[in-house]
């Protein structure tokens, strides 16, 4: 029987572009089952359930029969200034899927952190996953908070937890409007890059409890550190942003 694996926050940002990276190139390798809170989408072969991340008994639910938890879910607004709005998604739901997860016997979660707990460092260091957090607003704060679960329940619980810190991430419709609209790529992550390393993490040796994780492509220039990501679970990285932008932006001069 294959691996039940729950994507919370599937219908954000970035679930979509892991969907349609599922159904191409991993669909053998587990059963995707898709939380949603309240409209349900619409993805043919992909199972769903109702979930309401600030009920335990509902994530519980939920997680029955679960191998591994991928929670994307969270107010992942930037320049959020209302503690309020972020406590409820970021700091109680966070929490309340780690501990479902605990309680219904689940392997592993996966955690999706972010650059922006680490944006406080000087924007040509290369941040390594073992130097300390440094966010610059409540929202990369929070993101910060989950890693720390991550670290408890993992030492307490013996829950295997993994943390991506999410670069920039750049669905495949999108790639045109990044290349134009940012001028550095060093933290971006292609869609197939991203779903490819949310796979890794989800066939991941059972001996692999804890890490925080870069979550970017191999681009020339480097938020963070890349190399303890491929050792670890196997990210074999396809794109770097700043020759997919180099090509679209040649392309785009030539047909002018």
């Amino acid at each position: 029987m294959k691996k039940r694996v729950l994507i919370l926050g599937g219908t954000g940002r970035i679930g979509p572009g892991i969907i349609e990276e599922y159904c191409k190139n991993y669909r053998k390798s587990y059963d995707l089952v898709l939380g949603y809170h309240s409209r349900k989408p619409k993805y043919e072969g992909i199972k769903f359930v109702k979930v309401d991340l600030e009920n335990i008994r509902s994530l519980k639910r939920a997680m029955k029969g679960v191998f591994v938890v991928v929670n994307l879910a969270a107010n992942a607004d930037a320049d959020e200034k209302s503690f309020d709005k972020i406590l409820r998604p970021n700091i109680v739901g966070a929490y309340n899927v780690f501990e479902a997860a605990r309680l219904s016997k689940c392997k592993r979660v996966i955690f999706a952190s972010s650059v922006h707990a680490i944006k406080g460092y000087p924007h040509d260091h290369e941040v390594k996953s073992t130097e300390v957090p440094m966010p610059l607003n409540l929202y990369g704060a929070s993101k910060v908070f989950g890693e720390a679960l991550c670290k408890v329940f993992s030492t307490k619980y013996n829950l295997s937890c993994l943390a991506i810190r999410i670069g920039a991430y750049v669905a495949d419709d999108k790639k045109k409007t990044v290349c134009f609209s940012r001028a550095d790529y060093d933290y971006t992550i292609s869609q197939r890059d991203m779903a490819q390393l949310i796979h890794k993490c989800i066939m991941a040796p059972k001996s692999v409890k804890y890490a925080v994780l870069s979550g970017i492509s191999n681009n020339r220039h480097k938020r963070m550190e890349l190399n303890f990501t491929k050792k670890l679970v196997g990210y074999k990285p396809m794109d770097d942003g700043f020759e997919v932008c180099k090509k679209i932006k040649k392309k785009f001069r030539s047909s002018k």
